[in-house]
């Protein structure tokens, strides 16, 4: 594990992979040796020279926050000609502020589509993450929201491993191509499942007759993974009720 250390920024590294943190404003839980998710954010938007998708479940601005530096930065991105794809989920839009979509879909060259998977898999897309140029990606916990950047607790990955960086862009590429054979009306045909061969890092995701070939299907090898560790488990979740959703909505449970 290798941490550089800069003058203006901090790094956590690997090769292909940044762990990227933000921390409550209100708390002394800052870390030093991780970069917060709005610069990144803003970095990965300037260094955009073609293309940037992103795959949100709702949005949700304030003027002069630090995620209103980050659409600034994409604004930038729109004006010189950086073609962006923005994919949010019909049941987010709730969640989303009005004024937040109109500030998106004033961005030059940026598409908006809105994607209800409710008919694929009778649930919805949460997925939260963005790619640039198809050369890097960043997956986190952060939803394009202001008090995700500035007084929520979250974890995210700057992605630069070309492999799983194709992978990502391939899940991306099919719920665009989803959203709009529905918006069709038209089918959206199942997936033949070809998982790739494990190595050093690879993407889980979900649901499996949705997935691209080369895209784990996380709820096989998530136990998998679980059963083969040796030493230590550690999960961090913000909540936990496996069975809340089962028969009168009942958990009977012991732990």
């Amino acid at each position: 594990m290798n941490v550089s250390h800069h003058v203006a920024n901090a790094r956590f590294e690997v090769p292909g992979y940044e762990l990227v943190y933000s921390a409550p404003l209100e708390t002394q839980l800052q870390n030093d040796d991780l970069r917060d998710s709005a610069e990144v954010w803003r970095q990965m938007f300037a260094q955009a020279r073609q293309r940037i998708d992103i795959a949100q479940f709702y949005v949700m601005n304030r003027p002069g926050s630090r995620l209103d530096a980050v659409l600034a930065e994409l604004r930038r991105a729109g004006e010189r000609g950086v073609q962006i794809r923005l994919l949010l989920e019909r049941k987010g839009l709730r969640n989303s502020a009005a004024d937040t979509l109109e500030q998106l879909a004033a961005i030059p060259q940026l598409e908006l589509r809105v994607l209800d998977y409710q008919p694929l898999s009778g649930g919805i897309m949460h997925a939260k993450y963005l790619l640039v140029d198809g050369e890097q990606a960043f997956v986190g916990s952060q939803n394009f929201d202001w008090r995700a950047l500035e007084h929520i607790h979250e974890v995210g990955l700057r992605v630069s491993d070309a492999g799983v960086v194709r992978q990502i862009q391939a899940v991306f590429e099919q719920d665009w191509r989803a959203q709009a054979l529905l918006a069709a009306q038209q089918p959206v045909p199942p997936l033949t499942y070809r998982p790739v061969t494990p190595a050093a890092g690879y993407l889980l995701a979900s649901p499996r007759a949705y997935l691209p070939a080369g895209v784990t299907d996380t709820q096989s090898e998530l136990p998998r993974l679980l059963a083969a560790a040796q030493r230590r488990v550690r999960v961090q979740v913000m909540e936990y009720a496996p069975l809340s959703f089962g028969p009168g909505r009942s958990r009977p449970i012991t732990l």
